[in-house]
């Protein structure tokens, strides 16, 4: 709301878990914000010399804007998906999350969870042929098609998909499904429906583009990010089409396309972060002690934008989502780390800190893919997004609201226990389907997000800085949240949904 070296194997990518001494980090991070990411996390490879700082069980607003001060800084350049300060977030948390005493739940006894992304690396310009009753047509490039999923040389029967009911239950790779009335982001969500997410095991989908660009013969850059699981094999490609091809596909007129796209793939190493707190033992005779419930907020934001013209000099080109979701992620630490310190839970509990959501919560479906505790073991999703702000409308400083009220007993059960929840009031803003708790709600589990965004104008801006946040005020909605945590957590409450409140599961 970085890449790897050419050709290198996604496994490669380093996911070595960080050894920090006997210093906490909490201790690091209020080191000064001038030394920037990478020299702090040299420092953190060497705290034992730095002294003893206590861990606490408390939720501490100095403790918060320490994290957010990091996360947002100039130095990590807006945190986006695939870049080198991505990753230098995800090892932050990774040694925030061991220092406080947590459970690796990643790979390989990590924290960090890789998430396989990768991108086209074109060898030269990518070629479309379009079968006509009047022989083979050329399609140019940047102004009939471009590419934003490669696939291996092909060639596929045109399908024609005006609805959701066009598509074919079963997938083949000899069929390229063209979407004359859907852009890319419909299109997914109705292959998802009909059981095909991301258009696998298709030879070629095909959707119209914004605009139309202009024919070029030079190399295209590298492409989008993308998983690699989106394209297994190299079965499936993703192209756009302009105006002009687009209306000779809709005619009927083209029964077959062909293609050779002449790219590579590029391996881009990007992490999801996932801390485990077990069960008590104790509580091993009930079933509650095999439930789990997973705390989330997504630590990725947009990057940098490029220099325009009229800029002035020093013009600020960083979007550093201080709001957006460093503020989330810094209680998601605070409350990992009181409850750490804090008796054992009768259920278990995941902490997610997820990469890509702002590409479409990309890195919490991958989590939901690959799991750290079984899906049929994991009864909710408490998630966290866009708290450094008060609300009015929730009741002020200190005061979450809460997505989906109305559909589970959770609202009902916070508010009883006299935590400082209220019910979202924005429904008109969807929020309920708009952050990393909806990708749960569509596996069938309790999905719901604390907020206390009120449509502040520095949404999505340059403007969104660590000094526009209220650090008490997000203290205040720590304790709550960490309150609400627990209630789940120690079994005083069982997430469930209310009549008609449940949306129908999909994958």
């Amino acid at each position: 709301m970085g890449s790897s070296p050419k050709g290198e194997p996604l496994q490669s990518v380093e996911t070595t878990r960080l050894r920090l001494g006997s210093a906490p980090m909490k201790s690091l991070t209020r080191l000064p914000w001038v030394l920037g990411p990478i020299l702090l996390l040299s420092a953190a490879s060497s705290a034992s010399s730095m002294g003893e700082l206590e861990t606490s069980p408390e939720v501490r607003a100095s403790d918060i804007e320490a994290h957010v001060r990091f996360l947002a800084s100039d130095e990590l350049r807006g945190r986006m998906t695939g870049t080198p300060e991505s990753v230098t977030a995800a090892r932050y948390l990774a040694a925030v999350l061991e220092r406080a005493g947590l459970e690796p739940a990643g790979d390989d006894g990590t924290f960090l969870q890789a998430v396989p992304f990768q991108r086209e690396r074109f060898l030269d310009v990518p070629e479309l042929e379009l079968s006509t009753s009047s022989g083979a047509r050329s399609a140019g490039y940047g102004a009939d098609f471009i590419v934003r999923q490669g696939a291996e040389p092909g060639e596929a029967k045109v399908l024609i998909v005006q609805t959701e009911a066009d598509i074919p239950a079963e997938a083949s790779a000899g069929l390229a499904l063209y979407f004359p009335e859907a852009r890319r982001s419909r299109a997914r969500v109705w292959l998802d429906k009909a059981g095909h997410p991301y258009g696998r095991g298709f030879g070629l989908i095909m959707t119209p583009a914004r605009r139309d660009g202009e024919a070029t013969t030079e190399v295209p850059a590298p492409g989008r990010l993308h998983l690699a699981q989106d394209n297994p094999g190299g079965a499936v490609g993703w192209i756009e089409v302009g105006s002009a091809a687009g209306d000779a596909l809709a005619s009927g007129d083209v029964p077959s396309v062909s293609w050779d796209f002449h790219y590579e793939l590029e391996a881009v190493p990007s992490f999801n972060v996932v801390a485990r707190l077990r069960a008590r033992e104790e509580a091993g005779e009930g079933h509650v002690a095999r439930e789990a419930l997973v705390v989330s907020a997504h630590y990725d934001h947009i990057g940098t934008r490029a220099p325009r013209e009229g800029d002035g000099d020093g013009e600020d080109l960083i979007f550093n989502g201080a709001d957006d979701d460093a503020s989330g992620v810094a209680c998601v630490l605070e409350v990992a780390e009181a409850m750490a310190q804090g008796p054992a839970p009768v259920r278990e509990v995941l902490f997610l800190l997820a990469t890509a959501e702002e590409m479409g919560i990309v890195g919490t479906s991958y989590y939901l893919d690959h799991p750290a505790t079984p899906l049929e073991q994991t009864i909710c999703n408490l998630n966290f997004e866009m708290v450094g702000r008060p609300d009015a409308k929730a009741g002020g400083p200190g005061k979450l609201w809460f997505s989906g009220g109305e559909r589970t007993n959770l609202l009902a059960a916070f508010q009883g226990a006299g935590l400082a929840v209220v019910q979202d009031p924005y429904p008109e803003q969807r929020f309920f389907e708009r952050s990393d708790n909806i990708v749960f709600v569509r596996r069938g589990i309790v999905g719901q997000t604390f907020s206390t965004y009120d449509l502040h104008e520095d949404y999505h801006r340059v403007s969104d800085e660590a000094d526009t946040l209220d650090f008490e005020h997000m203290e205040g909605c720590a304790r709550a949240g960490l309150a609400a945590v627990r209630l789940v957590a120690d079994g005083e409450v069982t997430p469930e949904w209310l009549p008609g409140g449940q949306p129908k599961p999909r994958r």
